[in-house]
């Protein structure tokens, strides 16, 4: 833990004037990696390095790699580099590949070599089983009740290799490549789920008692002393979100509308250094449903923005990645449509309408020649049982104001 002074929440939504101001991102198509038939279609995208929730080293990757993890309905898990080439580490599996995360190597520096990175990737599929790969090869295999929902890293510096995972009966559960560390039943307890209204959308509530984990992350909240401690944050399809200490619930705040997705970070003012262990996720971003975004401060939702569409996917990627010094981390929206949204302080800086529905979507914290950057899965069903998918490189170029 870390002594550190509680979040101050600024009352506009705005910092310092000294950081700069966007007028806008601009967003261009810059590459498209097309896949070989055996990788399709694509169900499940994970890129390395990730540069998410401040996880971001400023420095070119022109001479090294960037590299996308892709897993198929088909239970086919392989390595796409930024080069176009292909590692394959799964040829076959007995079911979809649902959700993927791409990790740095938890291998011995002795066992990686100077040639291309590989680095671990955490497979989980629609039998329920999480499978670990490190160096490319099968490391560990471990089941859960359901079909996988969800795949996050653990941020706690102290576990860098440990990951949590929820499934589709909410079991949520911390791992790491060798063991499980807990495992835990999301529920409300004694808390009242939320009440719809007689004559609403009797799917609406049908929702309501699916017991899904639709999204988790990793989350550094300060207590009444100001000591950040690490938790998971949890979303259920039941219309709450739970924060877990180790496996134990230690706070359920209920919802309106269920959380679709949750990404740590810092979205709002905050008077926590960023040089402390934990500090560049001390708030997590919530979205639902009905597009409405939410940050978790101190334990309290408090609006952040709007937008037009359901959200499918949260992500965000810190301020330094664009122009070399910290504030308010920038958030990437992906809806179930064919919209992304980019966001910084509280409002849409920008949008892009993609040519197609993505089937995954991912960020990338600096890809080759380009830099920081969306990836968004293209899968086509053609003519017979054949499809074809490919990977589109989406380019954040920031525009500043002055």
């Amino acid at each position: 833990m870390a002594q550190a002074k509680r979040p101050r929440l600024s009352s506009n939504g705005s910092d310092a004037s000294s950081l700069p101001l966007f007028c806008g991102f601009e967003l261009t198509e810059k590459k498209v990696i097309s896949l070989p038939a055996s990788l399709c279609p694509v169900s499940a995208v994970s890129a390395w390095p990730t540069g998410k929730a401040g996880n971001f080293t400023a420095g070119s990757t022109a001479d090294k790699h960037a590299v996308f993890a892709v897993g198929t309905s088909h239970g086919c898990i392989a390595l796409v580099y930024s080069d176009e080439s292909t590692v394959v580490l799964e040829s076959s599996g007995s079911s979809a590949v649902l959700q993927l995360l791409a990790k740095d190597s938890s291998a011995p520096a002795s066992a990686i070599s100077d040639a291309k990175p590989v680095p671990d990737v955490v497979a989980g599929d629609a039998d329920g089983q999480v499978l670990v790969y490190v160096l490319g090869r099968v490391f560990s295999r471990n089941t859960l009740p359901a079909p996988i929902s969800t795949l996050s890293a653990d941020l706690n510096p102290n576990m860098p290799s440990s990951f949590s995972v929820g499934d589709m009966s909410g079991t949520i559960a911390s791992c790491h490549a060798q063991d499980t560390l807990w495992r835990a039943q999301l529920d409300m307890g004694s808390q009242a789920l939320p009440v719809v209204p007689g004559g609403a959308d009797q799917r609406a509530a049908a929702r309501l008692l699916d017991p899904t984990v639709n999204s988790a992350c990793s989350v550094w909240l300060p207590d009444n002393h100001g000591l950040l401690t690490s938790y998971v944050l949890a979303a259920s399809a039941r219309g709450f979100i739970q924060l877990l200490s180790r496996g134990i619930p230690v706070h359920t705040i209920p919802l309106s509308t269920p959380c679709t997705s949750v990404c740590p970070g810092v979205f709002v003012a905050s008077d926590i250094s960023r040089e402390l262990p934990g500090s560049s996720y001390t708030q997590a971003i919530v979205g639902d449903g009905s597009g409405q975004l939410l940050v978790l401060d101190n334990f309290e939702l408090v609006p952040y923005a709007q937008v037009e569409y359901p959200i499918a996917r949260i992500f965000s990627l810190p301020l330094r990645a664009f122009v070399g010094r910290d504030g308010p981390d920038v958030v990437v929206c992906a809806t179930l449509s064919d919209t992304i949204y980019v966001l910084h302080q509280r409002k849409i800086v920008a949008t892009y309408s993609a040519a197609f529905w993505p089937s995954a979507v991912d960020i990338v914290a600096d890809f080759p020649g380009i830099g920081p950057a969306i990836v968004l899965v293209e899968s086509e069903a053609l003519a017979g049982k054949s499809s074809s998918s490919s990977l589109h490189i989406i380019s954040l170029r920031p525009l500043l104001d002055g």
